[in-house]
């Protein structure tokens, strides 16, 4: 996508999130959670879809941040901002010591690293009781105060907050993958031998790359611990890396906004369908085959792609194009 047509996503983006303003305060609840999770399916975007790393751990850093921000405050009765900054701080530093010993495999050994280290995290919490709550989760937590409103009280404000860095974050995002940083790591995804061969140090960038994913999901859990003031072990399952992988390939890997239309779908399903049918996964399941079959781009990429074809031909269709005349010319200098 252009960098003309991402600054139109994005100012979209931002109408769209001040109409959600003027909705009720169960719907901002919903988006603001859709917001949440969007960022950390582009969290692991980065490692999936840009990198080329294969993470079913990823929970670790989002629920090892929401519990730092709502332990602090429930413990210590430190500020919620404060813990914010120690929760993304904490999930940066993990994902620093997870990343470096994950990256020595890759493929499959890398999978099933990433999701040990995150089921030794969530066995962890479960002992843990007097810190963590256990299995009856953690409560007690108050969102902090923005200029004199209680996040706590306000849905307003909690919306407003969740969306202002659900846009910062974007904005970053876009940016970084349109760095040379951006490159390498997609030189890394697409060819990791040549990348080494010309010289390039792999594995510090996976490093890399493994610490900014770390602590963009350690951003989406401080923000889950303002809207949600709760948390359990659930959220150190690796059924929650599961379900970002869902929302990753349900929208479009290696997009930027993709991952966020995946976790609206899949949020959204679970919430309608949920509260009609029992067996919700089902379907869920049934349209992630359908996806994986027949949108191999995502549903992100499906749109892209339609709005393209509205807009004139493809990029295939335009080389074609332009080869064919470059062969007719060379035909007419010969005659």
């Amino acid at each position: 996508m252009t960098l003309r047509k991402q600054s139109i996503v994005f100012v979209a983006l931002c109408i769209l999130l001040v109409a959600g303003w003027f909705a009720t305060d169960y719907a901002k609840e919903i988006i603001a959670e859709v917001l949440i999770f969007g960022i950390f399916a582009m969290s692991l975007n980065l490692l999936v879809g840009y990198t080329g790393m294969m993470s079913f751990g990823h929970a670790a850093f989002f629920g090892i941040s929401t519990y730092t921000v709502i332990a602090l405050g429930v413990h210590l009765g430190v500020s919620g901002w404060l813990g914010f900054a120690a929760g993304v701080a904490a999930s940066t530093l993990l994902a620093g010591v997870i990343g470096m010993f994950c990256i020595q495999a890759s493929g499959i050994s890398f999978l099933m690293l990433t999701m040990a280290f995150s089921q030794l995290l969530f066995a962890g919490a479960l002992k843990w009781r007097s810190v963590t709550g256990g299995t009856d989760g953690l409560t007690g937590f108050v969102a902090p105060d923005l200029f004199g409103i209680s996040l706590a009280q306000s849905a307003g404000a909690r919306y407003a907050v969740i969306s202002i860095g659900f846009l910062i974050v974007v904005a970053l995002f876009a940016r970084l993958v349109r760095s040379p940083l951006g490159s390498i790591l997609i030189g890394i995804r697409d060819n990791e031998r040549r990348m080494r061969a010309i010289g390039y140090p792999v594995r510090r960038f996976k490093l890399l790359a493994f610490m900014i994913a770390g602590g963009l999901a350690g951003v989406a859990g401080g923000l889950y611990a303002f809207l949600n003031a709760y948390v359990s072990t659930d959220i150190l399952h690796w059924q929650q890396s599961g379900d970002a992988m869902i929302m990753v390939v349900l929208g479009g890997s290696g997009t930027v906004i993709g991952p966020v239309v995946g976790a609206g779908i899949f949020l959204l399903l679970k919430t309608v369908m949920s509260s009609h049918n029992e067996y919700w996964a089902f379907w869920v399941g049934a349209i992630f085959i359908v996806c994986v079959m027949f949108l191999r781009d995502g549903a992100w990429g499906f749109i892209i792609g339609r709005l393209s074809s509205l807009g004139g031909p493809s990029r295939k269709e335009a080389g074609l194009a332009s080869a064919a005349s470059d062969i007719s010319e060379v035909k007419h200098d010969i005659a």
